[in-house]
C-alpha cells in the first residue's frame, strides 16, 4: 500500500507556483511529481476559497444629514436632500413615506 505525503498549505502553495512556472499542465505536472491530480485540484480550490473567504472588505457608508421642518402656514412637510425637495401634506400616511424612501434606496 503506497504511503501518502501530508502537505501543509505552504507546501501546496509552493507546488502551485512550481506548476505555473514549469509551463506544464496541471495533469502533466502532477504525473511528473507523482501527485494525485484530483487531490491537486481539490487542495487548490480549497486554499483559494479559504484565502478569499477570510478577507474582509470595509465599506464606508456615507452619512447624510437630514433636516425636516413644517411650515406653519402651509401645513406641509418639506423634505430636502441636496437640490431635491419633496413637499407632502403634514397628515401624510407614514407608510407611504416609508414605501417611497425604500423605493428610492434600491
Amino acid at each position: 500500500m503506497p504511503q501518502y505525503q501530508r502537505r501543509e498549505v505552504q507546501d501546496w502553495l509552493n507546488l502551485f507556483e512550481q506548476q505555473k512556472q514549469s509551463g506544464l499542465t496541471a495533469v502533466a505536472f502532477c504525473r511528473q511529481q507523482q501527485i494525485n491530480v484530483q487531490t491537486y485540484y481539490t487542495r487548490r480550490r480549497d486554499i483559494r476559497l479559504q484565502r478569499t473567504s477570510n478577507k474582509f472588505v470595509q465599506v464606508k457608508r456615507e452619512v447624510t444629514k437630514v433636516e425636516s421642518y413644517t411650515e406653519a402656514m402651509g401645513g406641509e412637510l418639506l423634505l430636502q436632500l441636496g437640490n431635491a425637495q419633496l413637499s407632502v401634506p403634514i397628515n401624510i400616511n407614514p407608510h407611504w413615506v416609508a414605501t417611497v424612501m425604500k423605493a428610492l434606496s434600491e
